[in-house]
């Protein structure tokens, strides 16, 4: 392996760096403030005094949420101070909104001879280190000293506000993406609920019972259980699996709750069964447009099998339901068990504990209301086009963060250069 060093770069304890840059502890570029918590007397949600941050259970993606003043603060960080937990888990980090009082888990870090948001992204990107330096036998925590002589990299002031731009203007099209994801699944919610009771195009309106809950559906529509209208199975005891059955590689599937992921299969998780394990139980062969429940540990999580790589089987934590005789689209079922007539069924199931375990028996008993076929039909059209929107930005979120991933593993190291100036 060659030692040779590529023109323009040289070793540095850091490892190779750019010629132009240099080493320096974190104290002889920024002011470092250690927090200290104030009397909790002087807390208050009146909003008197300053917003009050005592550690990283306040953090958001990148700007604290205040849910506490101080009317007596003792320890202040200034607007646009980088935020770093210093108490477990050690090395979170956001930037002060505004002035704020912080408490003893944090540390407020402002540039002196470093731009601060460069400070943000350099520390973030080294967030594992800076914690594998925490100690305590209670829990884990960094001191002063510690955070004092943490030796980071030190391009130009102009090359740290560049590569801080670049960062920030990924961050921010990650933040608008997650946004749009939070406001679409919350407009998802409300068509659920106005689609599962109110239907399309109705004026005419009935009360039904369904449980101890009373809604009004379409004078059309009707009602129906699950025993009388959908097959439902799931593996029964004696035909359990040992975890020494789940193989890393085969020719069956063997889906498990933990491969739901956004109501599909991520069949690239799924472990595997041998053909006699597959063959022993036909009840809970997978077929396409099948609807999966748990009803182990998470119980209610639901997956729609939309396709079939190969043949597949489940595990003993998941239900596989399916319509009897066309009794309803698959789809629309996909949907009423995400909605809120299933969450209060369970809800009634566990009277007011949490339950561990969906019995057949009991889902068997479910009821739900019932449109016309083409109208269940057009309902999940509906609801399926905006969880595509949904996944679409989720696609999105994750392609930005990958690069912004690459961008802070190239810029923060100087393996990239970032043109500055003119």
């Amino acid at each position: 392996m060659s030692n040779e060093v590529r023109e323009g770069y040289k070793k540095s304890r850091l490892g190779i760096i750019p010629d132009d840059w240099k080493v320096a502890q974190l104290k002889k570029v920024a002011y470092i403030n250690m927090g200290s918590s104030p009397s909790s007397s002087t807390y208050n949600e009146d909003e008197i005094g300053l917003p009050f941050f005592q550690g990283n259970a306040d953090f958001g993606y990148m700007y604290p949420k205040a849910t506490q003043w101080c009317s007596e603060p003792q320890k202040v960080a200034e607007k646009n101070d980088v935020l770093i937990s210093v108490r477990a888990p050690v090395g979170e980090l956001n930037i002060a909104p505004y002035e704020c009082c912080i408490g003893r888990g944090l540390a407020a870090l402002t540039g002196r001879k470093a731009d601060t948001k460069y400070l943000f992204y350099y520390l973030k990107q080294h967030n594992k280190l800076l914690e594998s330096f925490s100690q305590g036998s209670t829990f884990s925590a960094i001191t002063k000293k510690v955070l004092s002589n943490f030796s980071i990299l030190v391009p130009s002031l102009a090359e740290q506000q560049k590569i801080a731009t670049i960062l920030s203007s990924v961050d921010t099209a990650i933040e608008k993406t997650v946004a749009i994801i939070d406001k679409t699944k919350e407009l998802k919610q409300g068509l659920m609920q106005e689609l599962l009771t109110k239907g399309i195009g109705h004026n005419e309106f009935k009360k039904i019972r369904l449980g101890v809950k009373e809604y009004y559906i379409p004078k059309e529509w009707t009602t129906i259980s699950i025993k009388d209208s959908t097959y439902l199975k799931g593996r029964i005891g004696w035909h359990g699996l040992t975890t020494d059955e789940y193989n890393k590689e085969g020719q069956h599937y063997l889906v498990t709750g933990t491969d739901f992921n956004n109501g599909k299969i991520n069949w690239e998780n799924c472990y595997y069964v041998d053909k006699e394990r597959y063959d022993k139980d036909p009840n809970i062969q997978l077929k396409k447009d099948d609807v999966l429940l748990t009803k182990d540990g998470t119980i209610g999580k639901v997956a729609y099998v939309y396709d079939l790589p190969k043949k597949s089987t489940l595990n003993s934590g998941i239900f596989v339901l399916r319509p009897l005789e066309n009794a309803y689209e698959p789809k629309y079922l996909y949907w009423i068990l995400n909605s809120y007539f299933f969450e209060v069924f369970v809800e009634m199931l566990s009277a007011g504990s949490t339950i561990s375990h969906l019995y057949q028996k009991d889902l068997n008993e479910f009821e739900f209301p019932l449109p016309p076929l083409a109208e269940q039909q057009k309902i999940a059209s509906i609801l399926s086009s905006v969880d595509n929107k949904i996944e679409k930005k989720i696609e999105q979120k994750q392609k930005l963060e990958e690069l912004k991933k690459g961008l802070m593993q190239q810029l923060l190291t100087g393996q990239k250069r970032v043109k500055v100036g003119n």
